[in-house]
């Protein structure tokens, strides 16, 4: 096999045997196709893909010990300085490449953690892909530009600073920094100030391109980029934040199972890019307003699923979710109608207009190094033609593989000048297809790992959305994180709905009292109270408790509910007025005269509407209550089978390792 290959044949077209992805049994045809080099060119029998094995269960068992500290949501402070700064700077953002960018952390999109784990297992960190039985697929540099709006072409994020000035300004924002500063005491320091622009960025960087997992608002390593990029240098956040991404994946396909893992890369990422591709499973999205990025679509949604595991598992995959138009939302160019070669030279590779988007999609299909914050990550795209509109053949590992690059020989390799290079851009309606040597190969290669996988899978692997009736079924075990976070859903609704009560009596007693807008803003998201970075770390702290501490904490929360509710109910006895009442033990009943009803009221008569209101209030309370113990309940019985079946499977394991060994050893 030849693993060595020029950027002048990157694509390479040859009449081959193909067959189409999407058709089952569909009849091989000899055709003219495209291929993304490097791929097989010699004989494939012998040939070992770089697969992993099925994925285990233990790291469903295992989301508790993922936090996502990451994952930051803006709130309206943030949104009315981005406001602000647009109208004042949206022309250097533009030249620097982060307009977009800026535009895409406006949004809030809602975690999930179950589903992002549910396609997680599958990660395989020697090629950086997720693994299916039915193909290979990644997140790729398309998909971060696309979705978060990162450039792909630049200067890389560990640059020098070139003049004095701009280490001037670096040392300004240092001598403003005092300690580690929060969000809102940041912002007040610099409004109407020289170095406004320069702190924005900052803090926008700290919460939205590299956030650190200690959920720090302000992190004085960014500022050198930040002044980088108000003096209108273009950075390629797109590559550096990909390899991010992938370091983390790979923790916690490695680390879960075994160990906490803080995962400070951009997981929203992920989640929209499992909307995007498998649309069976997404919630549906909204109109994008005009002029506004791909992500506004998901903004504020949350889904309610079933069987994602299942689903993700058998395929249904959009190979390319961005060639189709959207209402206010074009395709970038790359996308032509008609298929074409396109030399790039020096008026494309160099200038940053409109045409850097063919250099970029020349980036996105080069194997290459992406380099991060501290890491340096393999990127293979030539694993995954057919995101790219290209026909698959049997891919190989690029050049070097094994070689432990410093940052500086990674971002060269990256960074390597275009110039000279012909690129094929395929048609838009494209459709994926194979060469039968990879159908072959690939249906070889995983026939194994099908097999294990259906036999886990059918144990342990589904993952379903919490619902009662399903005690009867045969067990089908459910992601502790995703029952937990139906029973945070409730207490939290519970909780809000306890706080507006709360906050509007303090309101009638003190109508002085003022609240800050951002305060009621967040009030209002009952599932993402971490627009402010320490409400963030509580969040994912809790995220972290242990099965016993949950329970725990669950039975507090009943004991408290208890008190409460009693307390409750012996106050609106004491005040309750109204028709004569019965109250029946058995077949008795004792009923109150209209006389002393009557007195009652005139006593009582001005308590009337607390009553009444304290009444409501309880019996909602008794509600929840009852549904969240019941809830807890049956969490409990599950673990019990979870625990149970995970023996199973463990020793199930063990058996068959044993008796596979005298094979070995022969």
């Amino acid at each position: 096999m030849d693993s060595t290959f020029r950027d002048e044949d990157l694509v390479e077209e040859r009449e081959e045997l193909m067959v189409s992805y999407s058709e089952n049994n569909s009849r091989p045809i000899m055709k003219k196709a495209h291929f993304l080099k490097p791929f097989v060119t010699s004989s494939i029998d012998g040939f070992q893909g770089m697969l992993r094995p099925s994925p285990s269960p233990e790291l469903k068992a295992s989301s508790l010990s993922v936090s996502f500290r990451g994952w930051r949501l803006p709130n309206k402070k943030f949104q009315f300085w981005v406001k602000k700064m647009v109208a004042l700077h949206k022309p250097t953002w533009l030249k620097s490449g982060i307009f977009e960018a800026i535009k895409a952390s406006t949004y809030r999109i809602h975690k999930n953690p179950s589903l992002i784990l549910s396609l997680a297992q599958n990660w395989c960190p020697e090629t950086n892909t997720f693994v299916f039985p039915w193909g290979e697929a990644t997140i790729t540099l398309e998909d971060v530009n696309v979705l978060l709006g990162f450039s792909i072409s630049g200067s890389s994020v560990f640059a020098s600073l070139q003049s004095s000035e701009m280490k001037e300004a670096v040392e300004k924002l240092q001598k403003r920094c005092q300690g580690s500063m929060k969000q809102e005491s940041w912002i007040s320091s610099f409004v109407d100030d020289e170095m406004e622009h320069e702190a924005f960025l900052v803090l926008w960087l700290s919460k939205f391109v590299f956030p650190d997992k200690f959920c720090s608002s302000i992190s004085s390593d960014v500022f050198p980029l930040a002044v980088r990029l108000a003096r209108g240098e273009r950075i390629a956040f797109a590559p550096a934040v990909l390899a991010n991404l992938y370091n983390d994946l790979g923790h916690i396909c490695v680390l879960a199972s075994i160990q906490n893992v803080l995962a400070s890369s951009l997981f929203k990422l992920v989640q929209v890019w499992i909307w995007e591709r498998f649309k069976s499973i997404r919630p549906e999205a909204k109109v994008i307003p005009r002029g506004q990025p791909r992500i506004a679509q998901w903004s504020g949604l949350k889904q309610r699923f079933k069987n994602v595991g299942l689903i993700i598992f058998h395929g249904n995959f959009d190979w390319r979710p961005y060639s189709e138009p959207l209402e206010n939302w074009n395709p970038p160019r790359f996308y032509v109608e008609e298929a074409k070669w396109v030399r790039i030279d020096e008026s494309l590779d160099g200038d940053y207009d409109d045409d850097d988007e063919f250099v970029s999609f020349a980036r996105c299909v080069r194997v290459s190094k992406l380099v991060g914050i501290g890491v340096v990550e393999n990127y293979y795209p030539n694993r995954v033609a057919m995101q790219f509109g290209l026909a698959q053949d049997v891919p190989v590992l690029g050049t070097n593989h094994r070689r432990n690059f410093t940052e500086e020989e990674a971002w060269d390799d990256y960074n390597k000048p275009l110039v000279g290079l012909k690129l094929y851009f395929p048609s838009r309606v494209a459709t994926a297809s194979v060469t039968t040597r990879y159908r072959d190969w690939w249906a070889k290669s995983v026939s194994e790992m099908r097999k294990e996988s259906m036999e886990t899978f059918n144990v342990s692997s589904t993952v379903d959305h919490y619902d009662d009736s399903d005690d009867d079924i045969p067990l089908k075990i459910v992601p502790l994180s995703q029952v937990y976070q139906k029973l945070d859903d409730e207490m939290k609704k519970a909780k809000h709905s306890t706080n507006k009560r709360r906050k509007r009596a303090r309101e009638d007693d003190e109508s002085a009292a003022e609240t800050e807008d951002d305060e009621s803003a967040d009030t209002e998201d009952d599932e993402s109270a971490d627009t402010e970075d320490d409400e963030s770390a509580e969040t994912e702290d809790d995220d972290n408790m242990t099965i016993a501490q949950r329970i725990n904490s669950r039975k507090k929360s009943d004991d408290i509910e208890n008190t409460e509710g009693e307390r409750s109910r012996l106050v609106a006895d004491n005040n309750v007025s109204g028709l004569p009442q019965k109250l029946a033990y058995g077949d008795e009943t004792v009923a109150t005269t209209q006389e002393e009803t009557e007195q009652k009221n005139n006593e009582n008569k001005s308590s009337n509407g607390v009553a009444a209101e304290k009444e409501e209030d309880d019996e909602r309370l008794k509600q929840r209550k009852l549904a969240i113990k019941e809830l807890a309940l049956k969490t409990e019985a599950r673990m019990l089978k979870v625990e149970n079946t995970l023996a199973k499977i463990k020793q199930w394991k063990l058996t068959r390792l044993h008796t596979k060994k005298p094979l070995v050893s022969s």
